[in-house]
């Protein structure tokens, strides 16, 4: 009982952390850090990631971008150097810096480009419990459920049609909802 307790109390503080990721607003919300979330979750889904150890590696960037042709904005640019970098402000994801480097964190320098991320970073980890919950199918559904509840509503089912492919949306939805934008302006005029 106390330890159903425990991971319940867990489970709700990620539910939280996922809901309250700080996230750019300059030019709209960006998605970044949502969509590299679900990224590392599909790895997690398909057993590419079975350490708590999550390299910037071409697999996560592919996976990333996978989703951002179907979910990411117009007013943003795709780069998850930026999201893997910053999530580190939510207190979950933690940074491990390359020899060398470790004055660039400590002296909390912004590594802005994926060269300069590359270089500095050798890799991220989550918090224990996070990666034991992000391992089990029914707690790694859950979180998937509150990720997308908060940051693309009623987009689940969609979601996980996406985690289930390699390929990219083409042309990518947001092209596709600013030209229906366009095209309402146009009836509009």
């Amino acid at each position: 009982m106390q330890n159903s307790i425990a991971e319940i109390d867990a489970l709700t503080y990620y539910a939280k952390k996922f809901q309250r990721l700080r996230v750019d607003r300059a030019h709209g919300v960006a998605p970044h850090k949502p969509i590299l979330l679900l990224a590392v979750m599909e790895l997690f889904e398909r057993n590419a990631i079975v350490e708590n150890r999550i390299n910037l590696s071409s697999q996560l960037n592919h996976t990333f971008l996978k989703y951002w042709s179907y979910l990411g904005s117009a007013s943003h640019n795709p780069d998850i150097a930026r999201p893997y970098f910053h999530m580190k402000s939510g207190k979950f994801w933690h940074l491990v810096p390359k020899s060398g480097f470790e004055g660039v964190l400590a002296a909390k320098i912004k590594l802005k480009t994926l060269a300069e991320v590359r270089e500095a970073i050798a890799y991220a980890y989550v918090d224990e419990d996070l990666f034991d919950f992000w391992q089990t199918a029914t707690y790694r559904e859950s979180l998937l459920a509150v990720l997308v509840g908060r940051w693309f509503s009623g987009r689940l089912a969609e979601i996980k049609e996406i985690s289930l492919t390699d390929e990219f949306q083409d042309p990518p939805g947001y092209f596709k909802d600013a030209y229906a934008r366009y095209i309402d302006r146009l009836e509009e005029a």
